[in-house]
């Protein structure tokens, strides 16, 4: 049972600055029930109060953001509470230049761990895997590095962001190589009860990455207009101990064109997912795959924007694909071809 709120006060501007304050608070009650429940039953309770504010000078924005957290996680049956103290803060400067913002953003956040991670102790049917969670970690930090360029270039769109972040005690479930039973004893691999044994663990890590997207109206007429999209995003992200980090998506490319006439959108898709083979140890690799798309949406109300007849078929070579960040790749690959008719309505 979980319950949630957030209140905001919007400011009134004074000259160039603008900006708003508020609160927001999230407590949970958990109990997993059942023979298959692995995290110990868990009360979260967390309280946030903020600000954000921009200023403006012409063509030159600053904005600044703070945030304090307090996150208290307990667990009754196993005599736990733990109480996390969380500041966080950012500050962007951007320019617009010639229909593009260029700007940069620097930030230093603070998450506190969650239930599952500080409480699970148990297997976890849906994954196939042994969770072990750590009642003593700490609180997850960072300090964050972005630079990006956003607008239109003549009649392209542009968007491109590059980021680093660095992490001092960064969370992740690792695997450790050994199995357990149900009971969490160690077994040998073969054993009937074998299951694999993961942990979440703590260390500093570094994390590099650029997305991309970009779209251009090819043709256009008065009959029709041709639109081509292509983007790409790519993360290399590696622990203190130099391994990299579990479960981290490798490169991707996509590029789309549609067509645009009268009432209907014609659209084609091609998305390459690269190889994921820079992996930490008891970690399988994933091979590169390429899926192409294809869609027709019908606006059959003509002048009415808001209803849309659709029709899909989705990885039309039938093509084996298994996602890197995903725990269940080696035994559930993404799915072959599919065929989708819907109707989308908006009001």
């Amino acid at each position: 049972e979980g319950f949630e709120g957030r209140a905001e006060i919007v400011q009134n501007p004074v000259g160039n600055l603008r900006g708003s304050f508020g609160a927001q608070f999230y407590i949970r009650d958990f109990a997993a029930v059942g023979e298959e429940a692995f995290v110990a039953p868990n009360e979260t309770e967390q309280y946030g109060f903020f600000t954000l504010q921009e200023l403006s000078f012409g063509d030159f924005q600053v904005e600044g953001a703070a945030r304090y957290e307090a996150t208290k996680a307990s667990s009754n049956p196993l005599g736990v509470s733990r109480v996390f103290d969380i500041f966080s803060g950012a500050l962007g400067l951007s320019y617009d230049v010639g229909g593009l913002r260029i700007g940069v953003n620097g930030s230093r956040v603070g998450r506190a761990p969650a239930g599952e991670e500080l409480f699970a102790n148990g297997p976890h049917v849906a994954t196939g895997q042994y969770e072990l969670g750590d009642v003593n970690l700490d609180i997850e930090r960072a300090w964050g590095l972005e630079g990006f360029v956003r607008g239109n270039v003549g009649p392209a769109t542009l968007n491109l962001t590059v980021f680093g972040s660095w992490f001092d005690d960064y969370i992740y479930l690792d695997n450790t190589g050994s199995f357990v039973n149900e009971e969490g004893d160690a077994v040998p691999e073969g054993d009937e009860e074998a299951t694999p044994l993961f942990v979440y663990l703590q260390q500093d890590a570094t994390y590099y990455g650029v997305e991309a997207e970009v779209s251009v109206p090819l043709v256009e007429t008065d009959a029709f207009s041709v639109i081509g999209e292509a983007s790409a995003e790519y993360v290399k992200a590696e622990l203190a101990d130099g391994s990299p980090v579990p479960r981290i998506p490798p490169l991707g490319l996509a590029g789309a064109l549609t067509l645009r006439t009268g009432p209907f959108d014609i659209r084609g898709e091609v998305e390459y997912s690269g190889e994921q083979d820079d992996v930490p140890a008891f970690e399988s690799t994933t091979d590169a795959f390429t899926f192409v798309n294809a869609s027709v949406a019908w606006r059959p109300l003509r002048g009415n924007q808001s209803v849309t007849l659709l029709a899909k078929v989705d990885n039309i070579f039938d093509q084996q694909g298994r996602r890197a960040s995903s725990f269940t790749r080696d035994y559930v690959p993404l799915p072959g071809r599919n065929f989708s008719v819907s109707a989308r309505l908006s009001f």
